[in-house]
């Protein structure tokens, strides 16, 4: 029987679920360690930058699925470690999860590091209707690098949708130097052909979720006696090019008399996105994106594209 406080979810649809999500991918950040990539491409585009050519406009960084931040957080303090100048620099997250922009706003302002950027915009949207937002309509071809990691287009899920992204994408990238980073988890690739097999880990797990199919318990850094509880995974159905997880997590505060307190118990499903990868290129060339350097880290292919 469930509890007073069982709801369904998505996974990231409340503040303690974007704790819950921010405190999973700082430890899964510990192997893949992405920022290393999204750094040395924006490193490209400062070295380039020339206020001539850029017409007095600043290099423009688009974070899709931004989620808590975590990547323009980790750009910013990489870019300082190299004493990198950002003030000619704009970054802008969007989540389709208010949740997530509000946690990522409170990132920003607790960390001193993300004045060093010049300005920085929090979007709630979904990604196929990305143009469709006042600040990216004044971006339409003078955005410099778009990043869609830690697998995140996979829930692009409609029979349209990844055509539709894909074709924003395009829209919104500075013509010749402008460039797409598009990671793709390796469990939910079904078929390659300009990237090499990889060998999956039999019991399914990845390095994004490592606990997705084994229970896990994380102390909460913002709130009092928290924990999260996280079940393993109870059902998994693959319907056409879909996957769709069903699992638990709880927010439980410890009462300090033996009794816990069940703060928020989520019931949560999940649908990503499985790929064909001449399907998805297919997709990103009719946009007129073409695919321009692919690479493999951990338990993710990288696609770079441009235009």
């Amino acid at each position: 029987m469930g509890s007073s406080k069982e709801r369904k979810s998505n996974l990231y649809d409340s503040a303690y679920l974007a704790e819950y999500y921010d405190i999973s991918t700082r430890i899964a950040q510990e192997t893949v360690r992405d920022a290393r990539f999204y750094t040395s491409a924006l490193r490209g585009h400062l070295q380039a930058y020339s206020p001539l050519e850029h017409h007095g406009q600043p290099i423009v960084v688009l974070d899709v699925g931004t989620g808590t931040g975590r990547v323009l957080l980790n750009l910013a303090y990489e870019t300082s470690r190299t004493h990198d100048n950002l003030n000619h620099v704009q970054f802008i997250g969007i989540d389709r999860e208010p949740a997530m922009i509000h946690y990522a706003l409170a990132m920003q302002q607790k960390y001193q590091i993300m004045k060093r950027i010049g300005r920085i915009d929090w979007l709630v949207g979904e990604a196929v209707h990305m143009i469709s937002m006042e600040i990216l309509q004044n971006h339409i071809g003078r955005v410099d690098l778009i990043i869609f990691a830690a697998g995140s287009v996979s829930y692009l899920t409609g029979p349209d949708e990844p055509l539709k992204f894909f074709t924003q994408v395009a829209a919104l990238l500075r013509p010749g130097s402008g460039r797409f980073y598009l990671s793709v988890r390796d469990d939910l690739i079904s078929s390659r052909s300009i990237t090499d097999d990889v060998l999956l880990p039999r019991n399914g797990k990845t390095v994004a979720w490592p606990g997705l199919h084994e229970q896990q318990v994380t102390p909460s850094a913002l709130y009092a006696g928290v924990l999260y509880y996280q079940q393993p995974v109870e059902d998994t159905v693959i319907y056409g090019p879909l996957k769709t997880n069903r699992f638990r997590v709880q927010a439980i505060r410890r009462t300090g008399f033996g009794d816990d307190e069940i703060l928020e118990d989520n019931l949560i499903e999940t649908t990503l996105r499985v790929w064909n990868e001449t399907e998805m290129l297919n997709w990103a060339e009719e946009a007129g994106l073409k695919c321009l350097e692919t690479f493999h880290e951990f338990d993710q292919t990288y696609y770079v594209l441009g235009r």
